[in-house]
């Protein structure tokens, strides 16, 4: 087979200069701090703000609307856009006060994200009986899926298809009900999932000796190969996922590694948040391959969560954004940094378990006020009110209520990193096949980004049975 690159970024021709310069950028001071150096809700305790460039601060201070400044650094990443292109239309005077640097940095971010423009390839009309019970963006996802699935499985001869973190089955269904030569696993975790899958297969009138579900827990261990092995009967397989969360597209690629029957690969990878990082309690955790490991690459909590994003997919505001109205989302950023900032200054601690923030539970109607805010949060992490006076509660919001944009300016400085951080990971696990010997490695945008922004799909296969 050909040696295969992955598309990457038009600046890059060399996949090692690639991966050293994404590696560098995120240990850069910045990308440190918005990715979980200074987490957002944690701004005002530790100067998120004035940590800053201050060219840049009093810039976006000057906008006469923050939410216009949070689109124009959300246009900057957009594949399709010329970096302040939109909001600068409405604001000629800034667009020529803007500092260089900022302009510098932006594309600098822009210019290290893989691709995700949707490569062409062929889709499946799905009958009506197979789209049912699917979203739009689920049939259009399986369309393209299903079809590259049955090109590879086509060119490589294989006829049997084990389809990884099932859920309610649309994949491995689809696959078997189209494609009768095909012989389907799908595996899952969730009893009740499988239960749906089974329900729905059958109202199909597709047989088990065609599909078979069963309820696995996935993570990497060699009992599930060994049923996989016994299920090949020693038939080549193909192994799929859409979507593949958080750790799963780690344990997939394993399997693929280690398990002689498995030929193919495809997965697309989504929820980076439950992405578990490599310590000395879990030491096979990201990044799993050798080349970011000795670039000594760690993702935060928040880096990773950042991952999960897709800010050029969000309703723009509109050309006049009423400042009366304000932003719920924008008052619950501000809200939770305050209390946050009241309760380190009075020393309060917050119970957390296993060192993650807690959840807060807020209503949209309980930011109404700053005092309604934090009345709901103390009673969800069962702190008494009299340790909080109401007259604090007035002064902290009138000491910071005009922090609003900055705080959600943070916020967005670290959305931004959300491509980069998910072509980091992707290029972790494109190394790791690499090591592997695998064949034919590549990143494949297969969807449409506008419909589904978790696009990248790892492919790799083998020379032969196994891997040399």
């Amino acid at each position: 087979m050909a040696m295969i690159l992955p598309t990457l970024p038009i600046s890059y021709d060399n996949i090692e200069n690639y991966t050293a310069e994404l590696c560098g950028f995120f240990d850069t001071p910045l990308v440190r701090q918005i990715t979980g150096g200074i987490h957002v809700n944690d701004a005002l305790i530790h100067g998120g703000w004035q940590a800053l460039p201050q060219e840049w601060t009093e810039w976006w201070s000057a906008w006469p609307d923050y939410r216009l400044a949070q689109q124009d650094l959300i246009d900057s990443i957009d594949e399709e856009a010329e970096i302040g292109s939109c909001i600068f239309e409405q604001q000629p005077q800034l667009a020529a006060s803007r500092p260089e640097s900022l302009t510098n940095w932006l594309r600098t971010l822009k210019s290290l994200a893989l691709p995700r423009s949707q490569r062409p390839g062929p889709a499946i009309a799905l009958p009506e009986v197979l789209t049912v019970h699917m979203t739009p963006k689920k049939i259009s996802e399986v369309s393209f899926g299903a079809a590259y699935i049955h090109n590879v499985c086509q060119r490589k001869g294989i006829s049997r298809v084990i389809d990884m973190g099932s859920g309610q089955g649309y994949l491995s269904i689809s696959l078997a009900y189209l494609f009768p030569g095909l012989r389907c696993l799908a595996i899952d975790g969730s009893e009740s999932q499988i239960a749906g899958s089974r329900s729905i297969a059958a109202s199909l009138g597709i047989p088990e000796d065609r599909l078979k579900q069963i309820v696995h827990w996935i993570d990497g261990a060699p009992a599930l190969a060994s049923q996989i092995e016994d299920w090949a009967d020693g038939e080549s397989c193909m192994l799929v996922g859409l979507h593949a969360c958080g750790s799963l597209s780690e344990h997939m690629i394993r399997y693929f590694a280690t398990v002689p029957c498995i030929e193919a690969l495809a997965v697309v990878g989504c929820c980076y948040n439950h992405v578990i990082p490599r310590s000395p309690s879990c030491p096979a955790g990201f990044p799993i391959s050798s080349v970011l490991r000795q670039h000594n690459v760690m993702l935060s909590v928040t880096a990773l969560m950042t991952g999960c994003q897709a800010p050029n997919n969000w309703a723009r505001p509109g050309r006049a954004c009423n400042q009366q109205e304000g932003s719920v989302f924008g008052k619950r950023r501000l809200h939770r940094a305050i209390l946050e900032k009241l309760l380190h200054d009075k020393g309060i601690e917050v119970n957390t378990r296993d060192g993650k923030r807690p959840v807060w539970g807020i209503r949209k109607q309980d930011t109404a006020s700053f005092a309604k805010f934090a009345r709901r949060s103390m009673d969800r992490l069962n702190i008494a009110h009299g340790k909080i006076p109401a007259a604090d509660l007035m002064a902290y919001e009138e000491k910071y209520r005009d922090c609003e944009g900055q705080i959600a300016i943070l916020w967005t400085l670290s959305v931004l990193c959300c491509k980069v951080v998910e072509s980091l990971i992707a290029l972790d696990r494109y190394w790791f096949l690499k090591e592997q010997r695998a064949e034919g490695i590549d990143i494949v945008p297969i969807f449409d980004f506008k419909v589904s922004p978790r696009n990248l799909m790892m492919v790799a296969e083998k020379a032969g049975p196994g891997l040399p």
